[in-house]
């Protein structure tokens, strides 16, 4: 059965930049380290207060590489009848179940109704520890994925992942329908606009502080990245957003409002 959210997977070219930024300023903390030894990638996981993320670095990428956000990840207790279940029921098969490249438990890959890549793990520890504190993120707020399809989107991950609905939004004068499911800690946002994106798959991830301004402040004083139109008023009306930038360009974005759960 899968039981988890797990992570966004980033493939990075400076692994030391990257570390540098989400260990110093994000406060961001290493739960796991390895090497796939067949292609020199090194494979770090992060805990961003309750949240995880996952950095790839391959010493010799590929021309072609693709940085930034490349997967979504889910845990499962029984991989090979999960995978077996959500091909059947005709989503596009990537990578069959098989050990994985560290050695450390065994993976599989698919497409869901959009294209995004989906990883499922099983493993039999547990990577995540208590939530981190950090003077400026008070929690992971979610992750974010585009659904040009978004009942396509819904079946998948409520359906057949078995992901609970925490709130559906529309906001109209943007033509944007955003629909947030969760397991528990971990939320999954996906944005729908009638006319269909043809931009990235993976938006952003998000993370709650206290005060949006305050934050942006405060990570551009230490070098980071702000994007210049904000702070702004979230499209929802609740809260503000705020976003800022990894060293690959992956959007992070900052929320003042309450927790979703609280909503």
């Amino acid at each position: 059965m899968i039981h988890e959210l797990n992570h966004f997977g980033i493939v990075v070219k400076d692994l030391k930049k990257s570390m540098d930024f989400y260990e110093g300023v994000l406060g961001a903390r290493n739960v796991f380290q390895s090497i796939i030894p067949s292609t020199q990638t090194d494979v770090v996981y992060l805990q961003i207060a309750g949240g995880l993320i996952e950095l790839l670095h391959r010493a010799d990428p590929a021309p072609d590489e693709k940085f930034g956000i490349t997967h979504i990840a889910f845990m499962s207790d029984d991989l090979d009848n999960d995978y077996a279940r959500l091909i059947e029921a005709g989503h596009q098969e990537l990578v069959k179940p098989k050990v994985a490249g560290t050695g450390y438990g065994r993976l599989a890959f698919l497409s869901d109704p959009n294209g995004a890549r989906v990883e499922l793990i099983q493993r039999d520890g547990k990577m995540r520890l208590d939530s981190n504190e950090h003077p400026i993120i008070k929690s992971f707020d979610h992750y974010s994925l585009v659904a040009n399809d978004l009942d396509g989107a819904m079946r998948f991950y409520q359906t057949l992942m078995g992901m609970k609905t925490l709130k559906m939004m529309e906001v109209p004068a943007r033509e944007l329908t955003m629909a947030y499911l969760h397991w528990d800690y971990d939320v999954l946002e996906l944005l729908h606009r009638p006319t269909p994106s043809t931009g990235p798959i993976y938006g952003h991830f998000a993370l709650r502080v206290d005060d949006v301004a305050e934050a942006l402040k405060a990570f551009g004083a230490q070098g980071v990245p702000v994007d210049p139109t904000t702070p702004k008023r979230a499209g929802t009306g609740i809260g503000n957003i705020g976003l800022i930038s990894d060293p690959d360009g992956v959007k992070i974005e900052l929320v003042d409002r309450a927790d979703l759960r609280d909503l």
